[in-house]
């Protein structure tokens, strides 16, 4: 999460979104009073090689972390400054989610669930559906846009253009792979279909 006072906007870091990139290209623009949240330790190497401010004013206890909900960030930064603050966060088809984050798990050797498995494993897609949860309050969405990760560099122009800076997104992390679809077999699809209707039906992803 960037909370900046410089630049008047909030920024809600949502899950497998392109998030870390996003946040260190905000962050080059942070003032000494902007709150920045930190992020691993390998991913601060990249941001202070790419010229970003690192963990500040994010306190040093869990109540501030790098995916506060819209919650959280109101009871931090405080209820006026999120109605007067620029405040977005970033979606992603959550076929593409759910596939990237079997993708990523298989990489470690203790892993061993198919893809099959890991979509029919009610806490993973829990964990994976926490997503939606970060930019709403109430079931409802409370941050000014959500954009879509498909559309991103339409969507650091627009972010850029609301806020005045010249972003410049580095790729913090690559993701390879198949096609997502290529991962799902029979009942797969159904399965995450169901799990995040809402997040489908609102921004109109496609299987």
């Amino acid at each position: 999460m960037i909370a900046s006072h410089a630049h008047r906007f909030v920024f809600v870091k949502t899950r497998k979104t392109a998030g870390t990139s996003l946040e260190i290209a905000l962050s080059r623009h942070c003032g000494p009073t902007d709150i920045v949240t930190r992020i691993s330790p390998e991913d601060e190497t990249l941001r202070a090689a790419a010229g970003g401010v690192g963990p500040q004013n994010d306190d040093t206890t869990p109540t501030s972390y790098a995916h506060m909900g819209a919650r959280r960030v109101i009871e931090v930064v405080g209820r006026e400054t999120w109605d007067d603050y620029f405040t977005f966060a970033v979606e992603r088809n959550p076929f593409d989610v759910v596939a990237s984050s079997w993708r990523y798990s298989a990489r470690k050797p203790s892993f061993t669930k198919t893809f099959a498995e890991f979509v029919r494993t009610p806490r993973r897609m829990e964990r994976l559906a926490l997503n939606e949860r970060l930019y709403r309050l109430d079931g409802r969405v409370i941050v000014d846009e959500v954009y879509r990760y498909e559309e991103l560099r339409a969507a650091v122009a627009d972010i850029s253009a609301r806020t005045g800076l010249p972003l410049d997104l580095p790729h913090a992390k690559q993701g390879s792979g198949p096609h997502y679809r290529e991962l799902y077999g029979p009942g797969d699809a159904d399965i995450v279909a169901q799990r995040f209707s809402r997040t489908i039906r609102e921004l109109g992803y496609e299987f």
